[in-house]
């Protein structure tokens, strides 16, 4: 129920060619369109694996034509071909995303048995483990673990939360840096996925720890909305979307959890935001400071699906159909990014480029990765399978084309 890697996750059932009319009433696309992007992004995807390593590339950059060795990458990318199986059922897809998982293990993850911060993940080569990395690998074992029943899974997402715990033995802090030994309090305050990795373990054990401490996660998270509404969670001062789906998720899956209007409040009050500051295009620029200044307006392509999730799950709890509105205006700014083969974007004959996303829009440095593929497909299976679960829509809830 609080899953964010499937539609699965949300008990949804997968759409099907017969709702192609439902889909198409909500959004203008047929269902056969979109199927035939994720399914592209997917083969896509599945070029990117190294056989050899066990393991995803780093970014394809399009100019050199080159890949650069295996990253983070395989935190985020397992997750498109979770969502993939579970759409499916090719045990190719599963087995492709556990091994993935099992190289980023050993490569990312804090693993000594005299650690104190056993199970936080470190980004690259810097020395700092994060929250919002580990989290996220936290929601990564869960997915696996009630996909496979694994219990190593259920082992390694323990492992993440015990960092997560730590985290908020020391006021919540960000971030732990290895080379100093000590946490820091600036950095990227990833409240949301800390929330849901929390309540994805409570759903997974009944243990009521989980609940409480996602709870105490979001009464913190309540401090820290700014007036406008807005979470500035870098260093408290600047937004980026990077940290936008996330908290904005987790405030409404804790009203959904607790009944506690707070928590919808604030969600409502974010998403607001949000709706102020989108693009006609469906997107948003990815940094703004605290004045309301926009700092970068170049785009994090698949920030802006993952936003349209979140929205989704707000359109739910609220039925205000501005929210879904917005999301599917999310969709179509990521079908207007994907490199559609035989079109004029940059670099389309290259298989390596065919059915992928770019980094950055505009084009920045013309690379490419598996985690920005991961958000534009889960956030399309998301959507199709919602809106099929709802019928025809009323006349308010359309998207305005952008």
């Amino acid at each position: 129920m609080y899953g964010i890697v499937s539609p699965r996750d949300w008990q949804l059932e997968p759409a099907t060619r017969q709702m192609s009319s439902v889909i198409e009433a909500w959004t203008g696309i047929t269902y056969d369109e979109l199927e035939r992007r994720w399914r592209g992004a997917t083969d896509w995807l599945l070029r990117q694996f190294n056989e050899e390593t066990g393991a995803f590339h780093g970014f394809y950059r399009a100019i050199e034509r080159t890949f650069e060795p295996p990253q983070t990458v395989n935190l985020i990318a397992p997750m498109q071909l979770l969502a993939a199986h579970d759409r499916y059922g090719d045990v190719h897809l599963l087995e492709t995303a556990r091994r993935s998982a099992e190289w980023f293990y050993y490569h990312f993850v804090v693993s000594h048995p005299m650690s104190v911060v056993q199970g936080g993940v470190r980004d690259t080569s810097a020395p700092e483990l994060w929250i919002k990395y580990t989290a996220e690998f936290c929601m990564l074992n869960q997915a696996l673990y009630t996909r496979t029943g694994d219990g190593v899974y259920l082992y390694r997402a323990r492992q993440a939360a015990g960092f997560l715990v730590q985290s908020q033995r020391h006021g919540f802090s960000p971030k732990f840096n290895t080379k100093d030994e000590e946490w820091e309090q600036k950095g990227w305050m990833a409240f949301g996925r800390v929330v849901e990795a929390f309540l994805g373990l409570y759903e997974l054990t009944n243990d009521a720890v989980w609940r409480e401490r996602a709870i105490a996660w979001g009464e913190h998270a309540l401090t820290l909305q700014a007036k406008d509404g807005c979470f500035y969670l870098i260093d408290m001062e600047y937004y980026n979307t990077d940290l936008a789906a996330d908290p904005l998720r987790a405030l409404v899956f804790l009203f959904e959890e607790t009944g506690d209007a707070r928590y919808l409040q604030a969600a409502r009050h974010f998403g607001d935001w949000h709706l102020a500051h989108q693009r006609p295009d469906g997107a948003w620029p990815l940094t703004y400071d605290s004045d309301g200044n926009v700092v970068c307006e170049i785009v994090g392509p698949g920030d802006i699906p993952n936003i349209g999730i979140a929205l989704l799950r707000l359109y739910r709890a609220t039925k205000e159909t501005r929210y879904i509105r917005a999301a599917i205006n999310t969709m179509r700014y990521s079908i207007s990014v994907q490199v559609d083969p035989g079109t004029h974007s940059p670099y389309a004959d290259d298989p390596n480029v065919a059915w992928g996303f770019w980094s950055w829009q505009p084009h920045y440095d013309y690379t490419l990765s598996g985690d920005q593929s991961t958000l534009h497909v889960r956030g399309m299976m998301f959507l199709t399978d919602y809106l099929s679960s709802l019928g025809k829509p009323p006349a308010d809830a359309v998207a305005i084309e952008p």
